[in-house]
């Protein structure tokens, strides 16, 4: 999709929260694209104004026990910078983040779990997320090659030829609409004008000048006016089922009691699932039925490694396709899906409960 870039400003603008990605006619994905990349841009401009002031955000933290206001970055990257004004190492940050509950002082893992259920960009959670976006998009151009018995090569098999790797390598160029190309960039970003520019200067230059003519794509959008030194390509030039999936950022829930498995079956295959998840006391008896990926969670408390790593293995599970969380109770609120689907919303996804 291809916008004006006073509209793309317009947009940027009044995005502010995750609440505001209903309040604008575009697709989810590409709305909460321009809103993280907008608040990478922040935490870029503030973070080294914090870092100059650790004694003075260690100092505040022991007298009052929470963190001042002129600390404006993101719950996550605010807690990172207490944790190391608190003298922290590396290592104990990273376990910290991953298993808040190793912390004895009650209002710094208050404050860090807070961070990790709602920071939609830099906790665990969010990095999981940005990885399966842009593993989605890659997974859309492979079935695409595929589907054509188009030999590539990835990333991961130029790694041993060269430092700098597209996603997408042709030994033999390959013609796609009247162009010869020799690699493809896969972005699970908006195209805007800075976002662009870094990128031709870290990546698109360098694939130029070592593999000749290629192209990018932007899954999310770019803006009409962009400075096109490399070839852009409309990401609706490989159409796919799992695009929309990309874009309307939906995960699915069903609460089956009182539900034959027919029924079950027959939903499943309405929103084209691919993994579904079974929350709880739950056992679908589907393995016979359909091919899917089906997957077991269950724990006792949210505030728990358990309940992060459940919530990443829905996340990982939508890199492939549509996904669905089914519980007992029709009531998603009095059922174990309430506090996933809760936090997947948090991070950015649209949950929509069936009935």
């Amino acid at each position: 999709m291809e916008i004006k870039l006073e509209e793309f400003k317009k947009l940027r603008k009044g995005l502010r929260y995750i609440s505001d990605l209903s309040g604008f006619n575009y697709p989810r994905g590409m709305l909460f694209t321009i809103l993280t990349q907008k608040k990478v841009d922040q935490v870029k401009q503030d973070y080294g104004k914090v870092c100059d002031q650790l004694e003075e955000l260690s100092n505040f933290w022991n007298t009052h026990k929470k963190i001042p206001n002129w600390v404006r970055l993101t719950p996550m990257m605010r807690v990172r910078l207490l944790l190391k004004a608190l003298e922290y190492t590396k290592r104990e940050i990273r376990d910290s983040l991953n298993d808040p509950e190793k912390i004895d002082d009650a209002n710094l893992r208050r404050l860090i779990w807070k961070s990790v259920f709602t920071d939609y960009i830099y906790s665990p959670l969010a990095v999981k997320h940005q990885f399966a976006r842009g593993r989605l998009g890659e997974l859309i151009i492979e079935r695409w090659l595929d589907n054509r018995d188009i030999i590539y090569k990835t990333e991961k098999d130029l790694r041993k030829e060269s430092i700098k790797t597209p996603d997408f390598y042709f030994s033999d160029p390959i013609q796609i609409n009247g162009f010869e190309i020799n690699w493809i960039e896969s972005k699970a970003l908006f195209g805007d004008p800075r976002t662009h520019w870094i990128y031709w200067k870290k990546q698109f230059s360098k694939y130029l000048n070592l593999f000749g003519q290629g192209f990018v794509v932007y899954w999310f959008g770019k803006i009409k006016e962009l400075d096109k030194n490399v070839k852009v390509w409309e990401e609706e030039f490989f159409k796919d089922d799992l695009m929309q999936n990309l874009l309307d950022m939906k995960i699915f829930t069903l609460g089956i009691k009182g539900k034959s498995k027919q029924e079950i079956v027959r939903i499943l295959r309405k929103f084209s699932v691919s993994s579904v998840f079974e929350v709880g006391d739950v056992d679908t008896g589907l393995e016979k039925e359909m091919d899917v990926d089906i997957v077991h969670l269950d724990f006792e408390n949210p505030y728990s490694k358990e309940f992060i790593q459940a919530v990443g293995r829905v996340i990982d599970a939508y890199s492939k396709g549509r996904v669905i969380l089914i519980g007992l109770n029709r009531d998603w609120r009095r059922c174990k899906r309430r506090n996933l689907s809760l936090t997947l919303r948090n991070m950015g996804f649209k949950v929509f409960h069936l009935r």
